[in-house]
């Protein structure tokens, strides 16, 4: 299982601190970027001109009503991948935010919020899968979007499950209240990524914390 840092920054300068703590550990990444109303809480947002370390590859999850302005703000600084949130998605959003990444090849992740159905979210994937074949799948393993610190919604291993037995090799991976216990269940049940971020960055040793969960779901 791949375990991918995530950070919720208020800062640019936060983002590049929390970078610095990651340095050797990883080579992927998700920011998260927060409108306040969509995603919980408010973060910093990108302008396009910003420069980010190579070291790295840049996941940016798009947790905002008014997403269609960030995405190309994010492709611009470097992401090679984006998650949306397509809970209220229009066919015309559908269509605009597969011809922003396509272009570039943009990994696409398609989440929704726990309050949708599993079918929902898969006739979302099913729509989308079948305009850009570049995506994934992202669960939500807490309720409220763009808060770290959260429970772990216990459904969250079933819905796993099910999308995993729809859409066979598809890329799932779970963001949100991964500890030590909801990370094992995670990968008893088939999950490809487990996001991370209040366990790794919530010690003051990022790479102690780190090691002990990638031991803990990859032995």
């Amino acid at each position: 299982m791949n375990i991918t840092p995530a950070i919720l920054p208020h800062s640019f300068e936060e983002v590049t601190e929390k970078l610095t703590r990651l340095e050797g550990l990883v080579t992927r990444v998700q920011i998260d970027i927060c409108d306040g109303v969509f995603g919980r809480e408010k973060t910093w947002l990108p302008l396009g001109t910003e420069v980010l370390p190579t070291e790295f590859s840049y996941e940016f999850d798009i947790m905002m009503n008014h997403w269609a302005v960030y995405v190309p703000y994010c492709i611009s600084i470097g992401a090679t991948c984006i998650v949306a949130h397509v809970d209220m998605f229009s066919d015309e959003d559908v269509t605009n935010l597969v011809s922003m990444v396509s272009s570039r090849n943009i990994a696409l992740g398609i989440a929704v919020s726990n309050d949708k159905s599993v079918d929902f979210h898969a006739d979302m994937v099913r729509k989308i899968q079948s305009l850009y074949p570049n995506v994934f799948i992202q669960i939500m393993g807490i309720n409220k979007i763009g808060e770290q610190g959260q429970f772990f919604n216990e459904e969250t291993p079933e819905r796993v499950k099910e999308m995993k037995k729809r859409f066979g090799e598809m890329k799932v991976q779970v963001d949100g209240g991964i500890k030590l216990d909801s990370a094992k269940a995670l990968a008893g049940v088939g999950t490809d990524t487990i996001v991370v971020g209040s366990y790794i960055f919530g010690h003051e040793d990022v790479g102690e914390s780190f090691r002990e969960l990638n031991l803990a779901v990859n032995g």
